[in-house]
């Protein structure tokens, strides 16, 4: 699930540093990105809280991972373009 996560495509990239809330130490576990498989939208920072924290995940969405073989799918450009126009007008 990790893996599929990570594999998102990304729809929209920022320069905004991630600390990661759940530790005491509150380091800095990356950037911020808005992924997609086509379907589901996640945040970047998904993947370490799922993975370091186990963090549980909405059951709709597993079973789509699964259904997708735990590969994410690419996004064509013009599937990306129709999301960014939906969700940022």
């Amino acid at each position: 699930m990790v893996e599929y996560l990570r594999a998102g495509t990304i729809l929209a990239a920022t320069t905004t540093l991630v600390h990661d809330v759940l530790s005491p130490r509150n380091a800095v576990i990356g950037g911020l990105h808005l992924l997609t498989d086509g379907h589901w939208l996640w945040y970047s920072d998904l993947a370490h809280y799922v993975e370091r924290h186990h963090v549980a995940l909405d059951p709709r969405f597993v079973a789509h991972a699964r259904g997708n073989h735990w590969t994410a799918p690419l996004v064509s450009n013009a599937d990306l373009l129709a999301m960014e126009v939906k969700l940022f007008g």
